[in-house]
């Protein structure tokens, strides 16, 4: 990592060792919480209703999403972010803690308790870290340099990636494992995952943020009212948020892919370990791909990889459930490889992208405004339960293909940055 010293923002790199293990830690801790697999099968031992396991990501998306808007407001004005960032995002995995506590103190013997507390703890826990994660974003691109920013994301989601792998086959000896009884196993799985995150919260707290810029030219701040108005606006604003809505519907399917390959096709409910791996090789590959060739890869152009490949896995899924090979059953883990290279789509391209796109002084509004306009994807997945209620998997499958077909050729329109096309990168290290 260099640039020209000049330019060089202060403690560059202290903050992007903190940043690497922050965003590592998380993703590590987020792999024993695997919203696709582990969460949905927790939540099946308990109901086996579709709409109840499609609301673990209605709960995620909807309380990470939608209190962005007026938290934006409330930050973005504040030439430093990381005390808010500290206080929601702390907040939130101490909130977290209660559930692996209530489990190991017998709670998982009443079904309704043990749901209620679980989808609080779930929907604080990602409050916490969706209103921190404005802050967050403000943070990473005062101190990341945008050519650098992409090394950033492929250098943690390759670190997490390869750890990931590893907690995969840990989770399937945890959830088969004889003396691990439900919902000790759970308990165990859980407790993990709140140890894992520590050095994440360290990471935070090390964090060496510069003030930013509030005011315009003028020195004035802009009045609230009008960054509505600027976004909305704003044409390339506007088809980023179509572009990622749409990607976004591939959380039809994704939270019954478990049920279906366990179900349906009567998999052993130990392959949930040997999804949880194949989705974080298919991350980590991507993510190596892009850190290594930052130069060719930039934002917009993973946006539209991850699109493209986005399709293949309610396609994937169809072929199986038509055909009932035993070939492409066995190929089931490559259903969740295509959602680990997409869940990377996600950081390395539209994430990234908009961090291009926003203005300094408006930056948390932007972020702000299109995660909760996104937050309408918070229903998607609970309408692909009842979806597949109504209908068949089939149905759904092809639903969600279709949608991303078009979320896809859209993506063809984004254009990339002032900053991408100025980029030029060197070969010296950090």
């Amino acid at each position: 990592m260099s640039e020209n010293p000049s330019s060089r923002p202060p403690n560059l790199r202290w903050n992007f060792i903190a940043l690497l293990v922050d965003y590592a830690s998380f993703m590590l801790g987020l792999a024993f919480l695997n919203l696709n697999s582990v969460l949905p099968a927790f939540v099946q031992r308990f109901s086996d209703s579709a709409p109840l396991m499609g609301l673990v990501s209605t709960v995620w998306q909807g309380c990470w999403l939608l209190p962005q808007l007026p938290v934006a407001h409330l930050i973005n004005d504040k030439p430093l972010k990381k005390p808010f960032m500290l206080t929601v995002s702390f907040t939130g995995r101490v909130i977290l803690l209660a559930l692996p506590v209530a489990l190991w103190a017998g709670l998982g013997r009443y079904s309704t308790a043990t749901l209620v507390l679980f989808f609080v703890c779930l929907g604080c826990f990602a409050a916490g870290d969706g209103t921190g994660s404005l802050a967050w974003f403000d943070i990473v691109a005062k101190t990341i340099p945008s050519r650098l920013r992409g090394r950033l994301f492929g250098w943690a989601q390759v670190v997490s990636g390869l750890g990931g792998i590893g907690i995969g086959a840990l989770l399937g000896l945890i959830l088969s494992h004889p003396k691990l009884p439900f919902p000790s196993n759970y308990a165990l799985v859980f407790t993990l995952a709140n140890i894992v995150i520590i050095p994440s919260t360290v990471a935070l707290i090390a964090l060496r943020e510069p003030p930013g810029i509030v005011r315009d030219l003028a020195g004035e701040t802009p009045p609230r009212g009008q960054w509505l108005k600027t976004l909305t606006s704003d044409k390339t604003f506007q088809l980023f948020v179509l572009s990622r809505i749409l990607f976004g519907m591939g959380s039809l399917a994704v939270p019954f892919y478990v049920r279906h390959a366990t179900s349906v096709l009567e998999l052993p409910a130990t392959i949930v370990g040997a999804f949880v791996t194949a989705q974080t090789v298919g991350s980590v590959g991507v993510s190596a791909m892009v850190s290594l060739t930052s130069r060719h890869w930039r934002p917009h152009r993973v946006a539209r990889l991850g699109s493209a490949v986005a399709v293949i896995a309610p396609a994937m899924a169809l072929a199986i459930q038509v055909t009932r090979s035993p070939v492409l059953i066995q190929l089931y883990p490559l259903v969740f490889a295509v959602i680990g290279i997409t869940h990377s789509a996600t950081t390395l391209g539209f994430f990234n992208y908009l961090m291009e796109i926003a203005p300094e002084r408006t930056r948390p509004a932007y972020a702000g405004l299109s995660n909760t306009i996104l937050g309408l994807l918070m229903v998607v997945p609970t309408l692909g339960g009842w979806l597949l209620e109504v209908t068949s998997y089939s149905a759904l499958f092809i639903i969600t293909a279709a949608l991303l077909v078009l979320g896809f050729f859209l993506t063809l329109k984004l254009e990339p940055t002032e900053s991408a096309i100025a980029d030029v990168p060197t070969s010296q290290p950090c």
